[in-house]
C-alpha cells in the first residue's frame, strides 16, 4: 500500500462556500482523470484564513456544509486555521492509498472522532486519525494536548498498537509560541512537547520516534493527525540529519520558557527528522517539518532566503546516498520528493519562498500556507513525501 497526497488551491469563488466548492470540483476531475476513486480517499485537510476563534467556527462551519455527506462521514476531515498563502480563503489536501489490493477500509469512532482502519487478510493494518481533537475547546494547551492524547491512545489500543508505532504524526497547537502570562512562563509549543513526551514514555521507541510536524495555527486548540501502521508487514525506520543535532536532544537553552510537567523539567520535542516505512509495493519517506536549523541553532535569522535555502538542503540530506547507506539501504534506489507542504511566517514572503521551491524542486507540487513556525526567529518550515 503507498500513499500519495495532492492539493487544490481556490480558482474561482468569491466566498468561502464558492471556493470550497471549487477545490471539490478541481478534487473530482483529478479523480476522474487518475486510476483513483472516492475509495482511495482516506483523510481530507482544508486549510481556512481564520484569524481567531470566531472567524474559525464561522468558516469550519461553512467548509464543512459544503463537504457532502459521504465524504463527510466516511473520511477524517480537518480545519485547520492556517490561512492559503495565495490569498484565497480556502485550499484543501487530499491523501489517497493506492495498491491497497484486498484490504477492506473500516470506518471506527472514538469519542466521536473518526478513523480509518485498513487491513488486509495477512493482518496488516493501516490506521489514518486525522482532526483529533477538534471538538476540544476552551482549555489550556496543556489540559488540550492531555485529551487530545488520550484519545490517540485509546484508537490506538484498540486497533492492538502502540504509540511507537505511529510513522507519521502533525501536531497543530494554536498560538504555537505564545508564552503564557503565569508564573512559569510556559510556551504553547512547550507546553505540548511535555504532554507528548509523558505519553510515548509509555511506548518503546527502540526503532526510533515518528517523523512529526509542530506548527502553529491562529485557533482551533490542539489538534492532531496521525498515521500507523503495524508490525507485520510494515518495516519502519527512522533517520536523523548530521548537519542537525536530533530535536529529541536538544539542550535547554533552545526551550522556550520555565514550564514544569508533572514535576519533571522542560522536554525536548520527541519526533525524528524522517521515517523510511516500507511494504511489499511501495518504499516510501516521510519527512518532518524541517527548518533552516543546523546543529540546534537557527541559520539566516530575518533572511527568509536563507532559510529556506538551508530547509531544502537539509530536506535533500535526509535522503542522501550517505543517509540510505546510514539504514543499511545504499543500494536502493534513491527517493524522490513528490509533494512538499510549506509553512510561511509572513505573507509577504510567499513569492519568493515559492520561486525558490520551484526552482530547486522543478515539477513537484505543494501547498503555500500561512502559519507560525517553532521558534520567533524562523520564516518558514518545510515537510515533504518521497517514495521510490
Amino acid at each position: 500500500m503507498k500513499l500519495s497526497v495532492i492539493a487544490f488551491e481556490a480558482n474561482a469563488g468569491v466566498t468561502v462556500e464558492e471556493q470550497t466548492e471549487d477545490c471539490l470540483v478541481q478534487m473530482n476531475a483529478f479523480i476522474s482523470n487518475s486510476s483513483y476513486t472516492q475509495k482511495n480517499i482516506i483523510a481530507v485537510n482544508f486549510f481556512i484564513a481564520a484569524h481567531n476563534t470566531v472567524s474559525y467556527r464561522d468558516l469550519a462551519g461553512k467548509v464543512v456544509s459544503c463537504i457532502p455527506d459521504e465524504m463527510r462521514t466516511s473520511i477524517p476531515v480537518a480545519c485547520l486555521a492556517q490561512a492559503p498563502a495565495n490569498g484565497a480563503f480556502v485550499s484543501t489536501e487530499v491523501y489517497f492509498i493506492s495498491n491497497h489490493g484486498d484490504a477492506e477500509v473500516v470506518r471506527k469512532s472514538e469519542n466521536g472522532n473518526l478513523y480509518l482502519v485498513i487491513r488486509n487478510k495477512k493482518g496488516e493494518k493501516l490506521v489514518i486519525a486525522n482532526g483529533i481533537g477538534k471538538d476540544i475547546e476552551n482549555r489550556s494547551i496543556t489540559e488540550e494536548a492531555e485529551e487530545v492524547f488520550k484519545l490517540m491512545e485509546r484508537i490506538l489500543h484498540n486497533e492492538g498498537l502502540d504509540f511507537n508505532h505511529i510513522f507519521r504524526q502533525w501536531n497543530y497547537i494554536e498560538g504555537i509560541t505564545n508564552v503564557d502570562a503565569d508564573d512559569r512562563e510556559s510556551q504553547h509549543y512547550q507546553q505540548f512537547n511535555n504532554v507528548r513526551s509523558d505519553y510515548y514514555s509509555r511506548a518503546d521507541f527502540s526503532g526510533g520516534y515518528p517523523a512529526a510536524t509542530g506548527i502553529g495555527t491562529s485557533a482551533g486548540g490542539v489538534m492532531v493527525c496521525f498515521f500507523a501502521a503495524s508490525p507485520e508487514g510494515y518495516h519502519t525506520l527512522a533517520i536523523e540529519n548530521p548537519l542537525q543535532k536530533a530535536a529529541f536532544d536538544y539542550s535547554e537553552k533552545v526551550l522556550v520558557g520555565n514550564a514544569e510537567y508533572r514535576g519533571s523539567k522542560k522536554c525536548s520535542p520527541k519526533f525524528a527528522r524522517a521515517k523510511w516505512v516500507a511494504n511489499q509495493q511501495s518504499e516510501q519517506v516521510f519527512i518532518s517539518g524541517t527548518a533552516s536549523i543546523r546543529d540546534e541553532i537557527t541559520v539566516g535569522v530575518k533572511d527568509v532566503v536563507v532559510q529556506t535555502g538551508i530547509t531544502l538542503d537539509n530536506i535533500e540530506q535526509l535522503i542522501s546516498r550517505e543517509s540510505l547507506s546510514s539504514l543499511g539501504k545504499g543500494d536502493h534506489k534513491l527517493p524522490r520528493i513528490e509533494f512538499i507542504r510549506v509553512y510561511i511566517k509572513r505573507p509577504e514572503h510567499h513569492r519568493v519562498v515559492k520561486q525558490i521551491c520551484e526552482q530547486r524542486l522543478p515539477g513537484i507540487p505543494g501547498i503555500y500556507v500561512v502559519s507560525d513556525v517553532c521558534r520567533e526567529d524562523l520564516l518558514v518550515e518545510i515537510e515533504a513525501l518521497a517514495s521510490t
